[in-house]
């Protein structure tokens, strides 16, 4: 497992240098998170926008109403 790991470090820092600077450098986002972000979204390039983005990772907050009440919670 971690010879796997090492290799997928190293070839996504090889395809993503510049990517792997830049995020290494926010607070609280480590190596392990880096190599996650970089893979699942393709270097960023998977999405035409932040919306798509943030709605495949799931954190764009949405309200799910059921029923034809407005007084209900949503």
């Amino acid at each position: 497992m971690v010879k796997l790991e090492e290799l997928l470090s190293e070839s996504v820092k090889k395809s993503y240098q510049n990517e792997v600077t830049l995020l290494k450098k926010i607070p609280g986002i480590g190596t392990k998170t880096v190599l996650m972000l970089l893979v699942f979204t393709d270097g960023f390039n998977r999405f035409t926008s932040v919306k798509e983005l943030c709605s495949y990772v799931g954190i764009t907050p949405t309200i799910r109403e059921s029923g034809s009440s407005i007084k209900g919670r949503p």
